[in-house]
């Protein structure tokens, strides 16, 4: 009995990771200083680099992240995939006549293919307060807490 291998190849997404170059801050002074707008000009596809004494941070938009992660996640899982297919070869190898363990190499090469999607994540919801928490409180109300007045956790 010889399972049936699919001879199709798919992509795994259509989005590949092809960043620009995108807005410089040669300090955090110059990031601090250039406000929000800092941050909204950090277009799709691009990574804003931030330099701090000796060190750099590369700045991505989260749908951008969320896609290099799920990237990352499949490439993994690839990994782990092509290190059980290649155990299998290596126990058909040595046992060819083993039927079960010709099975077990089918079955381990067909999983690889079985995912044809990325995992993505769409990210953090933005935060929003509803009418009802804003009745609750009132109008004004959260503008009169000190910072003095919030409880500190003691360590």
């Amino acid at each position: 009995m010889s399972p049936l291998l699919s001879t199709s190849t798919t992509a795994v997404s259509r989005w590949s990771p092809t960043f620009v170059p995108g807005p410089e801050w040669p300090s955090f002074e110059k990031f601090r200083l250039s406000g929000g707008t800092a941050l909204e000009a950090i277009a799709t596809g691009s990574v804003a680099t931030l330099q701090v004494k000796s060190s750099r941070f590369r700045i991505l938009r989260d749908d951008d992240f969320q896609r290099l992660l799920g990237l990352a996640s499949e490439v993994h899982r690839l990994k782990r995939g092509i290190t059980i297919v290649v155990q299998a070869a290596k126990v058909v190898a040595k046992h060819p006549e083993d039927q079960d363990g010709i099975q077990l190499l089918f079955q381990s090469a067909s999983l690889l293919s079985e995912s044809n999607i990325l995992p993505e994540r769409d990210g953090h919801e933005s935060f929003q307060i509803t009418p009802e928490e804003a009745a609750e409180y009132g109008e004004g109300d959260l503008d009169n807490i000190r910072a003095s007045d919030i409880p500190r956790p003691k360590l």
